[in-house]
């Protein structure tokens, strides 16, 4: 009987079957750090498959662990869907708040708003990709729309402080701060969803293009 269990076992591996994968160990993590890396694997899959394709079973599957500890931190996939998307948001925001500090000028500010979405490029394209196919789907009820409504405000504001600040110092030109922001704000999310449209790996040169259209809008003209 050995035998014939054997001779099974190598006529179907002879025929091509795939040996079975030995189960992805699971990994003991703190609370904390079992969110974040829940976090980042729902944002990685939402991104790649689209919200409606992925199950959180997926995402449980991707993290190595029990479908029932997805639940044991999130409420739903709805939940989690929103709170990966707050999840790519925040590390922006935390990223841009720790090199603010250290730009000289308005100027600094706004390029390194520009240089930390280039910092931390695949989380931001995978955040803009949600985003996407949450107003394509026009259905909220993950709650993100709030969430992304709020996120633009800030990039609004952000660059209009900045840009009514470099004018009232004589660093700007005297343009129309609301536009300007705007046009910059555009300029950046296009960069981003081309990235996933058109797969051309162009981000690093995009913003780096970016950085001299920021500087013909808001630099005064040269004397002379």
């Amino acid at each position: 009987m050995r035998k014939a269990r054997g001779a099974r076992k190598a006529d179907s591996e002879a025929a091509g079957a795939a040996p079975r994968e030995p189960a992805r160990a699971r990994r003991r993590l703190a609370p904390a750090e079992r969110t974040g890396e829940i976090l980042e694997e729902a944002l990685r899959l939402f991104a790649e498959r689209h919200y409606s394709n992925v199950t959180m079973r997926d995402i449980a599957a991707a993290c190595g662990v029990n479908q029932a500890l997805i639940y044991h931190y999130f409420e739903s996939k709805e939940d989690l869907f929103r709170r990966a998307l707050g999840f790519a948001i925040e590390q922006l925001h935390d990223g841009y708040a720790a090199v603010r500090a250290a730009a000289a000028d308005p100027r600094a500010e706004i390029m390194s708003w520009l240089d930390m979405h280039l910092s931390i490029a695949q989380t931001v394209t995978r955040m803009t990709q949600l985003m996407s196919d949450h107003s394509a789907s026009r259905d909220d009820r993950t709650g993100a729309g709030a969430l992304i409504a709020e996120f633009y405000a800030f990039e609004q504001g952000l660059l209009e402080d900045c840009i009514a600040r470099g004018v009232a110092a004589g660093q700007f030109r005297a343009v129309d701060v609301a536009r300007a922001a705007r046009t910059i704000s555009l300029q950046l999310d296009g960069i981003f969803y081309a990235s996933s449209s058109r797969g051309d790996g162009r981000i690093a040169g995009d913003v780096a293009d970016l950085r001299e259209l920021v500087a013909t809008l808001l630099d005064p003209p040269k004397a002379g």
